[in-house]
């Protein structure tokens, strides 16, 4: 395994979560304490968590390559 490939796997894995964690703070004040709801999906920090989380598949990919 690559230690270089790795190290931005475990970079962009912590990009995503702070983006996950962000969109849930988000939710959750619009939410109201009801479950999960879809408010907001199409916010800027939607956008980033998706991005993140496409960068992070695209990060893995290329570490399992190694």
């Amino acid at each position: 395994m690559n230690v270089e490939r790795l190290q931005n796997a475990i970079v962009e894995a912590e990009r995503f979560i702070r983006a996950a964690k962000k969109v849930e703070i988000i939710h959750s004040k619009y939410a109201n304490g009801k479950p999960w709801i879809r408010v907001g999906e199409y916010t800027k920090e939607s956008a980033a968590c998706k991005r993140a989380s496409m960068d992070l598949t695209r990060a893995l990919a290329e570490m399992r390559k190694s």
